[in-house]
């Protein structure tokens, strides 16, 4: 079929595989450091799940110095099966040693299975721990519940919620004090305000960054961040924190109830 037929989708798909494929053999020839994805929503309604993890992982990246390891994002395309052709095209790059998923797409069970790397999902969509490559970063109960508070966070902006109403919701994401903020939203030009989840996920991504340098899996790396101490034990991060949040005049903060 000529090329100028095929749908959009489809093109799409070819010309992302073309790329994957293209970097897998430019990494064998080059010896290419390590590379480090981050497969999440940068379209669509949750794309501020994406870009929001895509910040917090580069600034992690910049306080690690100069670290032998390079950084991929790739969008999840928004779908479950999306999101697995591209987890399978990350797989095919032998330079990728760890994935970080956000989103109720990246982090679907069918991804999961599909997967044979180091993965790293980052709060809490709907879904549990699926597979034995998969490392989850937030409380064993709120995941084993299939929580979905971390996409609770986002309602205000996707008005999916009675204004008259009090949210409520719980994550193991922690806000971010004013020195994160500011570094943050200093660390480039068009970086958002960054989300509670913003905190985790620079902390995952300075614990993986020291377990490469250490010649470690993510697994059995132990690091003490800003959202507190964090070690992996049966997949699972252990004694991790369960926040309770709540909106206040559409400002998210802790609640005590």
């Amino acid at each position: 079929m000529p090329a100028d037929l095929l749908a959009p989708a489809a093109r799409f798909k070819t010309a992302l595989l073309v790329l994957l494929l293209s970097q897998v053999l430019a990494a064998c020839d080059a010896g290419l450091p390590p590379k480090i994805a981050l497969l999440a929503p940068f379209e669509g309604q949750y794309r501020e799940i994406g870009y929001n993890a895509l910040y917090a992982i580069r600034l992690a990246f910049a306080d690690a110095g100069t670290p032998a390891a390079q950084f991929l994002a790739v969008d999840d395309g928004g779908t479950i099966e999306s999101a697995v052709e591209r987890v399978k095209a990350l797989n095919i790059d032998p330079a990728v040693v760890a994935i970080f998923v956000l989103g109720p797409a990246a982090t679907h069970p069918a991804v999961q299975t599909a997967n044979d790397k180091p993965l790293i999902i980052i709060g809490n969509w709907g879904h549990d721990r699926s597979d034995e490559d998969s490392l989850y970063a937030a409380s064993p109960d709120l995941a084993k519940a299939r929580a979905t508070g971390d996409l609770s966070m986002l309602s205000p902006s996707l008005d999916i919620r009675d204004e008259s109403e009090t949210l409520h919701f719980a994550s193991s994401g922690a806000l971010p004090d004013v020195a994160f903020r500011k570094r943050y939203v200093n660390s480039a030009l068009y970086a958002p305000p960054p989300n509670l989840l913003a905190t985790l996920t620079y902390d995952i991504a300075r614990l993986t960054l020291a377990a490469l340098a250490s010649n470690e899996a993510p697994a059995t790396r132990s690091h003490h961040g800003i959202t507190g101490a964090i070690r992996f034990k049966d997949g699972y991060w252990v004694d991790a924190p369960v926040n309770r949040y709540r909106y206040e005049g559409g400002e998210l903060v802790l609640s005590s109830d």
